[in-house]
């Protein structure tokens, strides 16, 4: 039998830093999803919620259910763990992984996008600038999506000027 102790070895508390951090960057997503509208808030959302997913799994898996699988296993000679469980286990992380890559990708895709359009929208001046132009990315969000009601109501475009 593997004392508890055994746990807490410098890879457990390395894998609950990450945990911590990837927690911390889902409650900051979730809080800029909260102010900001549009497609990239959410892929940054989802990105960092299957970050938090990953790390916490990994966590629990290389700490407790190892540990309470090996004493199990320590204790019933005879104790085989199915080979499906590993194998969806494998599945399953390598999902998470690509997932994580692909959100990863459209997260940096619609900045770079959102960042090109605020720039093309500096660079023609007030006076080149249409209404259509200044419309934030989650007014178009609706337009394209039909949605109407008191969630969608259309946003006022920004002034242009050395007032604004």
């Amino acid at each position: 039998m593997i004392p508890f102790s055994a746990i807490f070895s410098v890879d457990f508390f390395f894998s609950l830093g990450y945990v911590v951090l990837s927690i911390t960057g889902l409650v900051l997503a979730i809080s800029y999803r909260r102010s900001q509208e549009g497609r990239m808030s959410l892929f940054l959302l989802l990105t960092t919620a299957l970050v938090a997913t990953y790390y916490t799994l990994q966590w629990l898996l290389s700490s407790f259910v190892s540990f309470y699988v090996s004493n199990y296993a320590a204790s019933h000679p005879d104790f085989q763990l199915a080979t499906w469980v590993n194998l969806s286990l494998t599945i399953f992380f390598t999902v998470l992984n690509y997932a994580f890559i692909v959100t990863l990708v459209l997260t940096a895709w619609s900045a770079v996008r959102k960042n090109r359009a605020e720039s093309v929208v500096l660079a023609q001046g007030p006076e080149d600038t249409t209404t259509e132009e200044l419309v934030p990315e989650s007014a178009l969000d609706v337009e394209v999506s039909g949605m109407t009601g008191d969630s969608a109501a259309p946003a006022e475009p920004p002034v242009a000027g050395p007032e604004a």
